[in-house]
């Protein structure tokens, strides 16, 4: 089958996106992007400025890497003694009157940096091997992590193919909640992650994958950050299980509707160990208003159940093992509603810039944007 027009506007949608196992066509490129996040009720700030630059050696070679520094601050809601502030980040139990008990703003600033390398090389037949690095730091956590992947191609014209990933990270958390020293302690965690895809042509003008995924976290999972409160009046630090076994799958479907528009969409399934069930339906739609500009818009939906050792109530907790109160382990629902605009200036110049609104059951409300400026030599 060859491609024709639509197929590679779809493909050119496709590496917009970025989440498809069928490789586009390569190009060097330095691109740089600033991102903003708000949320509403002073709630979490983020600024992360951004560079990627994407670099062939040959056509048997390509290397990616990309760095961000990003800022994080705000407030976070942390179970205190209002009367004193004891526990606020403590390292010890706090007995407290229950009146006094609740939820309050803890402020907090954090600078994190992030490195992130991946080297494509093709075999002779064009399958694909990938190597990859991570490198995160902040001031209380760092993380480390490999990947590697295989892209195979099934046929000669390039229609149908299998890829598997696999990954590894190793994390090291600075616990200030030792309550045998009081003192701060380094903690470690890992996560091993599998996928394994398939990626199928179905038309001139449309395609779909599937991937199967698992991930096996253990060591230090509990946030040292957030408080839990016990037999009424107890505020003591949060405590999770020491291992998290999660997988589900992905199924995408990318379809060039007509030769200006092009629609993919994605659904997500995930489950884990901690009874936590999840549901997503990504989907974005990109429209060529001319040979300039590029209009983005979409919708995304999800939706989870809690985790078995999650309670929102102050007077839940007694002598259970595992405990916490962090709202991203309750049960909520979210959506996105996510807009875009891409102008090429020239052929090597380009810019874009994307508004995002995102509102959670919870009661949580955010915005976010990027704007970015890419460059091809």
């Amino acid at each position: 089958m060859q491609l024709n027009h639509k197929i590679k506007l779809s493909m050119a949608t496709i590496a917009i996106l970025g989440s498809t196992n069928l490789s586009a066509s390569s190009e060097d490129y330095v691109r740089i992007n600033y991102m903003q996040y708000d949320e509403s009720n002073n709630g979490v700030k983020v600024q992360a400025p951004a560079i990627e630059v994407n670099k062939n050696f040959g056509v048997d070679y390509t290397l990616n890497a990309s760095l961000v520094s990003d800022s994080v601050s705000g407030a976070t809601k942390v179970y205190t003694d209002t009367t004193s502030g004891a526990s606020a980040f403590s390292s010890r139990t706090t007995v407290a009157d229950t009146n006094n008990i609740q939820k309050t703003d803890v402020e907090f600033d954090e600078q994190r940096t992030a490195l992130n390398a991946n080297l494509t090389q093709r075999l002779k037949n064009r399958d694909e091997i990938k190597y990859g690095f991570n490198f995160s730091y902040e001031s209380d956590y760092k993380a480390i992590g490999l990947n590697a992947g295989y892209l195979h191609w099934m046929d000669k014209s390039k229609n149908r193919s299998l890829n598997v990933g696999l990954s590894y990270a190793s994390n090291t958390i600075l616990n200030r909640h030792d309550s045998v020293s009081g003192a701060s302690k380094e903690e470690t965690a890992t996560n091993l992650g599998l996928e394994v895809g398939f990626t199928q042509i179905i038309d001139i003008s449309s395609l779909v994958s599937v991937s199967l995924f698992y991930n096996n976290e253990s060591g230090y999972l509990t946030n040292p950050y957030y408080n839990v409160v016990r037999n009424t009046n107890e505020i003591t630090v949060e405590s999770r299980p020491n291992s998290r076994i999660a997988s589900g799958f992905n199924i995408n479907y990318t379809k060039a509707i007509t030769n200006n528009l092009t629609s993919k969409i994605k659904y997500k399934y995930y489950t884990d160990d901690w009874d936590i069930d999840s549901h997503t339906i990504d989907i974005n739609n990109y429209y060529e208003i001319n040979d300039k500009f590029t209009l983005g818009f979409g919708y995304r939906y999800y939706t989870q159940s809690q985790a078995n050792f999650y309670n929102e109530s102050s007077t839940y907790f007694t002598d259970e093992q595992y405990a916490s109160s962090d709202d991203r382990l309750s049960s909520f629902d979210s959506s996105t509603i996510k807009t875009s605009l891409d102008y090429k200036y020239n052929k090597k110049i380009s810019y874009n810039i994307s508004f995002n609104k995102y509102s959670q059951s919870t009661g949580l409300d955010a915005v976010y944007s990027n704007i970015g400026f890419k460059y091809k030599f």
